[in-house]
C-alpha cells in the first residue's frame, strides 16, 4: 500500500495541460486507476491567479489519501509556493506540509515530527512539480533531436535532492484511456539501490504521463483512465 502512495505522489502533478500552442497553462481533471481505487486528480486557479493542484483517492476504511500543492507559473518557469499532504493507512496516519519563500530563498517543512528547512536555489521544484517541469521541458525539446537525459532539483520529504531522468525511445502504450505513442522516461537512482521507475509521455495529450512503471519489492503499474481539459 505504501508503494501505492508514492505512485500517487508522482502522478498527481502528471495530468494537468499546457496548451499546445503556447505555454499557458490549462486546468485539467483526470482519474487514474490505481490496484487501490481510482485516484481523481483536478488543477484549477485561485482568487490569487495561482495553481492549485488537489489530489484525493478513497480507499475506504483501509486507506485515504490527500494531496495539495500550490504553485505559480509565468515566463520565468514553474515555482512551488506551499504543499500539503495527509494520508491515513488503516490507524497509522502522516501529515506534512512545506512553505517555499523564494523571498527568502528558503524552504520551511514539517514531516510528521520532524521540522527544518533548507535553502532555495533557483529552478527548485516541489513533491509535485517535477513531473510538471518535465513535461513542459518536452514540449520545448527538439523531438529529432533530444537529449540523453534531463536533471532537476527538488524538494521531497524533508530534503533537497538532485533527480536524473534518461529518455529511451518512443513506444506505443495501452491505456484504459486508449492506445497512445508515447515517449519512455526512466528516473536514474543510485547505484545499489533496487527501485526502478518508468513514465510515458504521450504527444498526443500534450506529453502528459500516461503511465507510470514503479518496481520496489513488487511491480505496480498505473495507466490514465480519463482526461479532460478544463478552459
Amino acid at each position: 500500500m505504501n508503494r501505492i502512495a508514492i505512485l500517487i505522489s508522482i502522478l498527481t502533478i502528471s495530468f494537468n495541460a499546457f496548451s499546445l500552442a503556447s505555454d499557458e497553462m490549462k486546468g485539467s481533471v483526470a482519474v487514474l486507476a490505481t490496484d487501490v481505487g481510482d485516484l481523481e486528480v483536478s488543477m484549477l486557479k485561485n482568487d490569487q491567479g495561482n495553481w492549485v493542484l488537489k489530489s484525493h483517492l478513497d480507499g475506504g476504511s483501509v486507506f485515504q489519501r490527500e494531496e495539495k500543492e500550490t504553485f505559480s507559473f509565468d515566463e520565468k518557469g514553474i515555482k512551488p509556493l506551499h504543499y500539503e499532504f495527509k494520508e491515513r493507512l488503516i490507524f497509522k496516519k502522516r501529515k506534512a506540509t512545506a512553505k517555499f519563500d523564494w523571498s527568502e530563498r528558503i524552504v520551511t517543512f514539517k514531516e510528521g515530527k520532524k521540522e527544518g528547512s533548507y535553502d532555495l536555489q533557483r529552478g527548485t521544484l516541489g513533491p509535485s512539480t517535477a513531473q510538471l517541469q518535465l513535461r513542459h521541458d518536452f514540449k520545448k525539446l527538439d523531438i529529432n533531436s533530444l537529449p540523453e537525459e534531463l536533471k532537476y532539483v527538488v524538494y521531497w520529504r524533508g530534503a533537497v535532492k538532485e533527480r536524473t531522468y534518461t529518455i529511451d525511445g518512443e513506444e506505443t502504450i495501452e491505456t484504459p484511456l486508449g492506445t497512445f505513442k508515447a515517449y519512455k522516461v526512466v528516473r536514474i537512482f543510485p547505484d545499489g539501490d533496487e527501485r526502478a521507475q518508468t513514465y510515458w509521455l504521450a504527444p498526443k495529450l500534450d506529453f502528459s504521463i500516461i503511465r507510470i512503471l514503479n518496481v520496489d519489492g513488487r511491480e505496480t503499474d498505473i495507466r490514465i483512465k480519463s482526461f479532460e481539459i478544463i478552459s
